[in-house]
């Protein structure tokens, strides 16, 4: 599916190092409706977020800004929460997913 959301404030990202999927919890404004969700994107289009959220917020070392933690079995677990950062009431205009990806809505 190839979506294109007016608005999207990113409430956290987590992933685990060798997984294709990234979770993308955070809040939708499509039109009138605002709305929590979860997305499942893969790495591509995390990049293209964190550079637009990057793009924004000039401040901050998005990237760095990551937990890390050792699973102890060769990987590791990214997490980052936005409220925990100058970015939590970032709003992000008319993102775009380029590649495949999955939309839980709450």
């Amino acid at each position: 599916m190839r979506a294109i959301f007016d608005k999207i404030n990113i409430e956290s990202i987590q992933f685990e190092s060798g997984s294709r999927e990234v979770h993308v919890n955070c809040k939708i404004s499509q039109g009138n409706q605002t709305f929590r969700s979860e997305l499942l994107v893969d790495h591509t289009d995390l990049n293209k977020l964190m550079g637009r959220i990057q793009q924004l917020s000039d401040q901050t070392d998005v990237m760095n800004s990551f937990d890390r933690f050792d699973m102890q079995n060769g990987h590791e677990y990214y997490s980052l929460e936005f409220q925990k950062t100058e970015l939590a009431d970032l709003w992000i205009d008319n993102v775009e997913f380029g590649n495949a990806f999955r939309q839980i809505r709450a």
